[in-house]
Parts: structure tokens; sequence; C-alpha cells
């Protein structure tokens, strides 16, 4: 971590907390600190997308966080909360005291945001399902969800339709998976039922449907129907995930085209890290950050 610091000016710490740490990783950088997808802290925190292991919602009275429009508009359906931090459209730059931050989609999830510091060349993406978008960087920060060989899988979008024409119970994560599943039922004709709380996201976002067979539902609420997920301990599952799979992990390394690739969120394999610095690229992980402060 101390190359990267030299490289790049960056540090790269962990925050201390209890016998463990803060989620998930923090950098200062001109005498700024910036916290990702972290509970708040001095300095700023950024805010890749709405999902809960990412923290948005423990961000909500904090002034000094950042997340896009939808991102803010999801958290606060979620939370019945008004987000106090500052929004942007995906596409803005950013700027934070003597820094400029360009925002790009990564088509995660409705909101998802990368964070690209145009000074130091350093793309933070959070969770990505697209990166063609996706600037080249010397610096990578980002996912590795299904950083493990066997995670090689193609969404089967069409299993999705048939079974809710034919009125089958879909289980979807309720913040994220649910909405794309609702616009891609939408956009085909097929009207659908849902819980409260997906309704109640899907209206935040301004998807609006009609009443039908199928039924959108949380996972743990599926009796007759499938698992809309690419993980494979669900045994009624039809594959349809939100993230990249490994052979994506490695097109989008030779898309941004880093030097170094730190993965600080999912599970990167051994054998994943290996690849890629067969490729020529340095690589890390959370547990490689030895700065605890």
């Amino acid at each position: 971590m101390l190359e990267i610091a030299d490289c790049f000016g960056v540090l790269l710490y962990r925050r201390k907390f209890n016998r463990g740490f803060r989620p998930h990783f923090s950098l200062r950088m001109n005498g700024i600190d910036f916290h990702i997808d972290s509970s708040p802290g001095r300095g700023f925190n950024l805010i890749t997308h709405a999902h809960t292991d990412h923290h948005g919602l423990r961000n909500m009275k904090n002034r000094k966080a950042f997340a896009s429009k939808e991102t803010a508009k999801i958290l606060e359906a979620v939370s019945g909360e008004k987000f106090r931090g500052s929004t942007f459209d995906i596409g803005e730059t950013l700027k934070i005291d003597s820094l400029k931050i360009k925002t790009f989609e990564t088509h995660h999830m409705h909101g998802s945001t990368a964070f690209y510091f145009k000074d130091k060349n350093m793309l933070i993406t959070g969770d990505v399902k697209n990166f063609e978008s996706l600037p080249r960087c010397e610096l990578l920060i980002t996912e590795a969800t299904y950083g493990h060989p066997m995670h090689v899988f193609e969404d089967e979008v069409e299993k999705v339709l048939d079974a809710a024409k034919k009125g089958y119970e879909l289980g979807a994560y309720p913040i994220g998976k649910a909405q794309r599943v609702a616009e891609m039922l939408i956009s085909n004709g097929i009207g659908f039922e849902t819980t409260e709380r997906i309704e109640r996201i899907c209206r935040a976002l301004g998807i609006e449907f009609c009443e039908g067979e199928a039924k959108i539902l949380p996972t743990r609420e599926v009796r007759k129907g499938f698992i809309l997920s690419a993980q494979r301990f669900y045994r009624n599952r039809i594959v349809l995930s939100d993230h990249i799979d490994y052979r994506g992990i490695i097109d989008m390394l030779n898309h941004c085209d880093p030097d170094y690739v730190l993965f600080y969120h999912g599970n990167a394999a051994k054998s994943l890290i290996e690849d890629v610095r067969r490729m020529g690229i340095k690589a890390y992980t959370l547990s490689d950050i030895d700065i605890r402060l």
C-alpha cells in the first residue's frame, strides 16, 4: 500500500472500530479524507449505491455524504428519512475542496455510481454490471462479488419473462433487483403484484405498473416460483445477476487498463489475484491494507 501512496499520493487505510474495522476502507489525498461505502467519519463519504451493505442508510443525516439523486430517492423510500447530504446526476463532475471527481454509471442498480479522481487517475467503481462507459485509469478500486472462476454465467432473461407470464413468484432483492425486474416485465407488457416495500421504491423512481398474475417478492417469501440470482446455493433459481461474472471482471480490467487494482468488496479468490498478476497488474484486497487509523 505504501507503493500506491508513493505513486499516486493516495493513502489507503482502514478505520479501527472495537476489535475490527469500519466498512469498507478510507483514503486520504491532498489532506482530505474520503470514506468509501462506509459509516460517517471525519471528511467526506462517497456512497456508490443504495444496497444496505454499502451503508448509505448510515449516512442519512451526514451533510458531507455524496450520493446520486436516484440513490438518495431509494434511501429515503427505504428509511422514511430525508437524505441530508449532497446529490448529483450521474455524469456530473463533483468539486470537493481542491478535487474534481467525475461520476459514471455502473448499471448495477438505479443510481449506482463510479467515482473518477482525474488528478490521481484513480477510479472507484462500487458494484458493476456494465463497465463499457468507465474510463481508463492507473489505479482501479472495484468489486469481486463473483471473483472465482466457477462463477461464469449468462442472464436468463427469457426464462424470467416466461415464468412471469405463467404467474410464478419471482424472488428478488427488494432494493435494486426488484426494480430491474419490474421494468423488465413492464417493457414486455406483463402485469404483476408485489410487496408494499418494493412498490414504494418503484414509485420513488417513477416506475409505474399495472397488476397481473406474476408476483415479485423478496427471496425469503417465495413458495411457488423462482429465485432470480446467479448464486449457486439456490436450487430453484433463474440466473439473473446485477454483477459481472468472473469473465466480466477480467474484461473490465482489460477495458480500464490499470497498473494497480484493489478489490475492496466481494470475494477475490486466490486464482483471480494470480490471473490478474499474470496480466501485469498489481492486485490487492482489503486484507493488504495495513495502515489502520
